[in-house]
């Protein structure tokens, strides 16, 4: 199976109104919606696969609490210890958790969100318990996190995402268009951003509904 890259072209929305719910995410938003003032963990880590809505979720999260947001997978301990001396708010976020290279760094992140009694929304790929840590401390901390997760799309979700992000570029498919290429994808996110932004790259007349013509030369 070949990996297919996300496209970077097409601009990324951080409105919540641009979030596609479905049911393999309904339960994440649900629960950001509700975190942390009718659920109170402290720490909380929103894992989905590449393309999954997980950064797109966690700015709409940030708005609403006016978190401080690290996304940088190169920050270091030294960076955001200074940072947090200067920081009033208790809320956080930490994107792409799971790529974060120093773990001194994520140690103090830990201990500095329980000790202060704040909020840190993690996102990364993985469950924490399987991230390559080499600090068992760290390691044992993250055990005890709360996990959110963005499942894979089922059927629904396929059709309603391809629509939706079609729609977003200014397309319209009839269902049956929708169903023929749901049908010729891989059952992923990044899969649907991939072919969704062919689809749209490819196109010379952009002025009438999308047909299964159109499209077919594509696959």
């Amino acid at each position: 199976m070949r990996q297919l890259p996300l496209p970077l072209s097409w601009s990324f929305s951080k409105d919540v109104k641009d979030f596609i719910v479905s049911d393999c995410n309904r339960y994440a938003f649900g629960w950001l919606e509700k975190w942390p003032l009718r659920i109170h963990s402290q720490i909380v880590c929103l894992v989905g696969e590449a393309g999954a809505g997980k950064t797109h979720l966690a700015h709409i999260w940030a708005e609403k609490m006016e978190a401080t947001w690290f996304g940088n997978v190169d920050i270091c301990y030294d960076t955001i210890s200074n940072e947090f001396e200067q920081i009033s708010n208790k809320f956080f976020v930490l994107d792409d958790a799971d790529e974060v290279k120093d773990e001194l760094l994520l140690f103090y992140l830990f201990n500095t969100i329980k000790s202060s009694n704040s909020y840190l929304l993690l996102t990364a790929k993985n469950y924490p318990n399987t991230w390559n840590l080499g600090l068992e401390d760290i390691r044992s901390r993250l055990s005890t996190v709360d996990v959110v997760q963005i499942h894979k799309p089922n059927d629904t979700a396929m059709s309603l995402i391809i629509s939706k992000m079609l729609f977003q570029r200014g397309l319209i498919a009839s269902d049956e268009v929708i169903t023929f290429i749901a049908n010729r994808i891989e059952r992923s996110y990044a899969s649907i951003a991939y072919w969704v932004n062919r689809i749209d790259t490819s196109l010379i007349d952009r002025n009438h509904k999308l047909s299964i013509h159109s499209v077919k030369s594509l696959f």
